[in-house]
């Protein structure tokens, strides 16, 4: 684990945010949703640790942040690696004071093939990578939200955390209702510390996994589009928005609950 600091206090004359003295922390902040959520939270004045393996792109997420007036703090992170974690959450006490926000976010498809197919050691690789990521990730965000007398965690749950998709990915699968699971049992367990814990149910968004996934494909591109009523796919800016609204105040009666926000897909 390394950190870059490349903090800068808010712009000056600039009005204060929804989400102003607030600190997050967001894992997979590099690319994508988390990149999107980090910048979302910033713009709504939280001071944000950037947590995701790849150095150069976490930089640049945090110059990004900077440039615009807002506070930010890259920390390389395997989100597999418990002491990774750990110095995550460190970072954001030590430099900005405490952690208030966090978003579970960092995951990947992992091994394809049918049930029958999936060797041991790859399934419990990929439950390590989407799931027990997130229970890494808690294991040090709930002691540092208790010790700030209370927080918000938003879990990415992903749309296949509630429903099934029989295109052999049974081990992500598996993880992401795991992570509603968990979710769901952290929130009781911490809802008398003031501490909040959801899942966001995100369908198909357009990341940098996703065009991955699809490649050239129009016919790919044509599937996952019609999984989805509204006739699209969705937008990290818009994963970002439910991301931000979790986190604040708004949102102070929900815990335990998961969030989807699908484009109907689950309405079928």
């Amino acid at each position: 684990m390394t950190e870059r600091d490349t903090n800068r206090s808010t712009r000056p004359g600039s009005a204060p945010g929804r989400l102003h003295g607030k600190v997050a922390l967001v894992t997979g902040a590099s690319s994508g949703i988390g990149e999107a959520a980090a910048n979302a939270l910033a713009a709504q004045g939280a001071s944000v640790v950037l947590a995701a393996r790849r150095e150069s792109e976490l930089d640049r997420v945090a110059g990004e942040i900077t440039a615009a007036g807002g506070a930010a703090l890259a920390v390389r992170t395997d989100v597999t690696v418990d002491e990774d974690l750990a110095a995550a959450v460190r970072a954001a006490e030590r430099h900005f004071g405490g952690l208030d926000i966090a978003f579970n976010n960092a995951g990947a498809l992992g091994s394809m093939g049918l049930v029958e197919e999936q060797k041991p050691e790859a399934w419990a690789d990929d439950i390590t990578l989407v799931l027990t990521s997130v229970f890494l990730s808690m294991r040090h965000e709930l002691p540092a939200m208790r010790r700030r007398g209370g927080g918000s965690i938003v879990n990415n749950a992903s749309q296949l955390g509630v429903v099934g998709f029989g295109a052999g990915i049974s081990s992500y699968v598996a993880g992401k209702h795991g992570v509603v699971g968990l979710t769901k049992a952290a929130a009781l367990e911490y809802a008398r510390h003031n501490i909040r814990v959801n899942a966001l149910a995100l369908a198909t968004v357009d990341t940098p996994m996703y065009r991955a996934s699809v490649g050239d494909s129009r016919e790919m591109a044509d599937m996952f589009t019609a999984l989805h009523p509204l006739g699209r796919i969705g937008s990290p800016r818009e994963a970002a928005s439910a991301v931000a609204y979790l986190a604040g105040d708004e949102a102070a009666f929900f815990t335990g609950s998961v969030l989807v926000m699908d484009g109907g897909w689950s309405a079928q």
